[in-house]
């Protein structure tokens, strides 16, 4: 009956419309301790984790451990036919940030299938040639954390004080050229490279 639930809700979340305003930067809304009450797996590929810098080798992780001066956290469901279209532009936004030795090891780029578990992760992951770490929303923390939230939407994250991490970026739909994205979001961040 959850997984149930959680296929409706996704496919409500993309389906909505995106007007002017809804894919435009969202950053009034302030969804740090959403994304601070979110847990993933931690991956079973020792390369990912190493990637991330996680140290453990099986559990649950917070955001806040991944080892990076920036994350970018794509929210997205495998029924969003938005997030379908838009996987090829993400997986480029993935190789433009490995292509800069400036950047690729300070920022990192994860998704998170919200309300997916790891078998739909899998099948998206595989359908579109995803290159970079893929997690299930284990349990709904995700979709239950961030209400109001459409797919595909990104964050933009970077390390506060001790564990917690400041949500500096957010934006709801799709993007057109991912060099303008990143770039945006890197000038954003107030962080120089």
């Amino acid at each position: 009956m959850k997984r149930g639930k959680y296929l409706v809700i996704g496919v409500i979340f993309c389906m909505l419309p995106f007007t002017g305003a809804g894919a435009a930067d969202s950053q009034e809304i302030d969804y740090s301790g959403g994304l601070a009450k979110i847990k993933l797996l931690v991956p079973a590929e020792a390369k990912v984790r190493e990637s991330l810098g996680l140290k453990q080798a099986s559990g649950l992780f917070s955001l806040s451990e991944v080892k990076a001066d920036i994350l970018i956290v794509e929210i997205f469901s495998m029924y969003c036919p938005y997030c379908q279209r838009h996987a090829p532009m993400a997986n480029k936004l993935y190789q433009a940030i490995q292509g800069r030795k400036d950047l690729k090891d300070r920022v990192k780029l994860i998704g998170i299938g919200i309300g997916n578990s790891a078998y739909e992760v899998n099948i998206f992951r595989q359908k579109y040639a995803v290159g970079f770490p893929l997690f299930e929303d284990k349990g709904g923390t995700a979709i239950n954390s961030l209400p109001g939230i459409r797919t595909p939407h990104y964050f933009g994250i970077k390390k506060g004080a001790g564990s917690s991490f400041d949500v500096f970026f957010s934006r709801q739909g799709p993007y057109d050229d991912e060099k303008v994205f990143l770039d945006g979001l890197l000038k954003k961040s107030g962080i120089r490279f």
